[in-house]
């Protein structure tokens, strides 16, 4: 059974009464996609409708879940050993070395764990569900490769490219920025243009409408449901994206997943970049604009954010480019996000939200390259 379908179950296992609304609020997915799955589920014995309208798992739907804890118990069980495994090979440890492992954070992307090994304190990192298809492994293993020494990310221990399986050195005493915080902003700002001006070649490049199209494609495979008028937006992302790429902006080595969890301020006040997966050659304005969609900043905050990057006033070039990478990355992460929906994994109200900025910053920028044309024709 698709993991989508066992959410919705175990949603009605928890509450019959739950209304479709609620569900889908809860979910950040449209209604009509519980409605379907409520359908399946019914017309497979897994539900039943009482005389009051609420839905109830049938003994053949208790025993679904039964069988779905089970195995994820099971499957809890593999990883501890795995990653225990893991640990010893990396570091040359015993396993009575090891101390302390427990999640530290459930990302988006990839799960984090703490672990203690002969008085120093680590970072197990390991693939979130559906990564797999959504990030290149070996991308990441060249960019960290390139990174290395650098003293610009955090320092790696052991990296399997093959699984996404990664041990780091925890940063002692670190916190994530402020996007609220001017001072946070100030020091990942420097972090991000030292970056853009160091110098190192990009391993690979970073291509949106390949990205865009590999995206829709495995949502298409997953079943998942596209938002209304997905065509025509996408068709305008392409459009700005071609007048983006005849402008010509250099490109240098960008972060690309630049956002206010993946900026680290350790004790001495400097910014350490981590997760590097999506990382290639791009324009850097492009990093500018991931950090606004996911900060959630408004027009105001982001072309104040481009301003104090440029550190002076951008131009209307400048803010065409940059509206259009809002707008592209927008449309990207919307994708993303409802391939994870369809495999079990919602964020709440994330593809709605980055749905609805593509279509804003696509007007946006749209109105940029409008001004720019007019005043190449008045000269």
């Amino acid at each position: 059974m698709q993991t989508f379908t066992l959410t919705v179950l175990a949603a009605y296992a928890r509450n019959p009464a739950a209304a479709t609304a609620d569900i889908s609020h809860r979910l950040g997915v449209p209604p009509h996609m519980i409605r379907r799955a409520r359908q399946f589920l019914g017309s497979r014995g897994y539900l039943h409708k009482d005389k009051d309208l609420n839905w109830h798992l049938t003994d053949h739907g208790k025993a679904e879940m039964e069988k779905f804890d089970r195995e994820k118990a099971e499957d809890d069980a593999r990883f501890i050993r795995k990653a225990t495994d893991t640990i010893c090979d990396a570091l040359g440890v015993k396993e009575d070395e090891i101390s302390n492992f427990f999640l530290m954070d459930k990302g988006m992307t990839n799960d984090s764990y703490i672990f203690y090994c002969r008085g120093k304190k680590y970072i197990y990192r390991c693939a979130g569900q559906g990564s797999d298809m959504l990030v290149d492994r070996y991308r990441e293993y060249a960019n960290y490769i390139a990174l290395q020494g650098r003293g610009i990310s955090d320092v790696v221990v052991y990296h399997n490219p093959m699984d996404g399986t990664k041990i780091t050195e925890f940063i002692e005493n670190s916190k994530g920025i402020d996007p609220q915080n001017p001072a946070h902003m100030s020091r990942a700002l420097d972090a991000l243009r030292h970056l853009h001006n160091s110098g190192i070649k990009p391993p690979h490049d970073f291509d949106f409408a390949k990205t865009i199209d590999y995206y829709e494609e495995i949502c298409r495979n997953s079943e998942a449901e596209f938002l209304s008028g997905y065509p025509s937006r996408k068709a305008r992302v392409m459009r700005l994206l071609e007048k983006v790429d005849r402008l010509g902006a250099e490109k240098k080595f960008c972060h690309i997943d630049f956002v206010p969890g993946n900026c680290l301020l350790d004790s001495r006040g400097k910014v350490v970049l981590i997760d590097w997966e999506y990382s290639g050659g791009q324009d850097p304005l492009v990093d500018v604009a991931m950090f606004c969609i996911s900060a959630a900043f408004d027009k105001r905050q982001s072309d104040r954010l481009l301003k104090d990057y440029l550190q002076k006033r951008p131009d209307v070039q400048q803010r065409a480019r940059f509206y259009t990478y809002i707008a592209t990355a927008s449309l990207m992460w919307s994708l993303w996000s409802e391939f994870k929906t369809a495999n079990g994994e919602v964020f709440e109200g994330y593809t709605k939200r980055t749905y609805a900025m593509c279509r804003k910053y696509c007007t946006l920028a749209e109105r940029m390259f409008d001004r720019m044309e007019q005043e190449a024709t008045d000269k």
